[in-house]
């Protein structure tokens, strides 16, 4: 074989071996494709929310409902079992029909101090129940993060040197304390 036949065999496998694809990218682009994307799929947006209501830490078999009081001098315990698919935030709200609050004294405060967590024994929140009439109390607490446990204590929050202020309700499905999250 000559030389000038071998360059040519040569060159000649040079170019069939190196030649491009003749695809052009936006062919693999994944909206004009026929690969199975799941575009044709509608988006939904994923909701999920719960409702996780106390139990006594004194006494936490109590089934609902059951009265939720608490009193001057006094610290009220509360817990939640947050589910582990729980995603925060972890919302600690408080809410309560007209008159559903029993109340001796006059716009009383509660201080929500935690028990567990980062922080324990911080004052994590405050919420006022209205005197007289115990108007309608619906609020948010606080939000945290969620935890698999996650626990309170109730307090009055001053007596204002004349005692015996106290507040208690009845603790049921969607009325009373309550945490919420999303899932």
């Amino acid at each position: 074989m000559h030389l000038p036949t071998i360059l040519t065999t040569l060159t000649t496998l040079a170019l069939t071996t190196s030649v491009a694809p003749t695809t052009t990218p936006s062919q693999f682009h994944p909206t004009t494709n026929n690969i199975n994307n799941n575009n044709n799929i509608p988006k939904t947006k994923r909701t999920c929310a719960g409702t996780q209501y106390p139990v006594l830490r004194a006494n936490p078999s109590q089934a609902l409902p059951y009265t939720l009081a608490i009193a001057s001098g006094q610290s009220t315990e509360v817990g939640f079992t947050i589910p582990e698919d729980a995603v925060g935030p972890c919302s600690l709200v408080v809410s309560l029909p007209t008159g559903a609050a029993q109340i001796t004294g006059s716009g009383v405060q509660v201080n929500v101090i935690a028990l567990d967590g980062p922080t324990p024994g911080a004052l994590v929140g405050t919420t006022t129940f209205g005197g007289g009439g115990g108007g309608a109390v619906g609020a948010t607490i606080n939000s945290f993060a969620c935890r698999a446990q996650m626990c309170y204590g109730l307090e009055i929050a001053s007596d204002d040197g004349q005692g015996g202020k106290s507040v208690a309700f009845v603790e049921a499905a969607g009325e009373g304390i309550s945490m919420t999250y999303d899932c």
